[in-house]
């Protein structure tokens, strides 16, 4: 069972990438955290086979949830979006666990088929 972590504080933003991943097919169950407390929560309990996270919630860094995350579940694949892309924002990403790093701004069906292919699915 494939399950998927969304981390965002705007609602609308996450609800319309679970629905996007929820049309791809592949995954199996879907976590929602509104910000970096429910997400560590969640992944204790739950252990989602990737996590998806904003890089500027409300209450936390991406960054920082990213290395907490990894405490937690250290195999766990780590995908960042972000609205102000930039190579510094990636390489300090990519030092801190996350896997890739996505602008909000692109056409996030490339998104979707990075982590299927992350978690096996054909």
């Amino acid at each position: 069972m494939l399950t998927l972590l969304i981390v965002d504080d705007d609602d609308a933003f996450r609800k319309q990438l679970r629905t996007l991943f929820e049309h791809s097919g592949g995954f199996d169950a879907f976590v929602e955290a509104g910000n970096g407390a429910e997400a560590l929560a969640k992944t204790e309990r739950l252990l989602p086979n990737l996590a998806v996270l904003d890089f500027s919630s409300a209450d936390s860094c991406a960054l920082q949830l990213a290395q907490k995350l990894k405490s937690i579940t250290p195999e766990l694949p780590i995908f960042m979006l972000t609205t102000d892309y930039s190579m510094k924002i990636e390489k300090e990403a990519l030092s801190s666990g996350i896997v890739a790093v996505f602008s909000k701004q692109d056409d996030l069906a490339t998104l979707v088929a990075n982590a299927r292919a992350v978690c096996g699915i054909e």
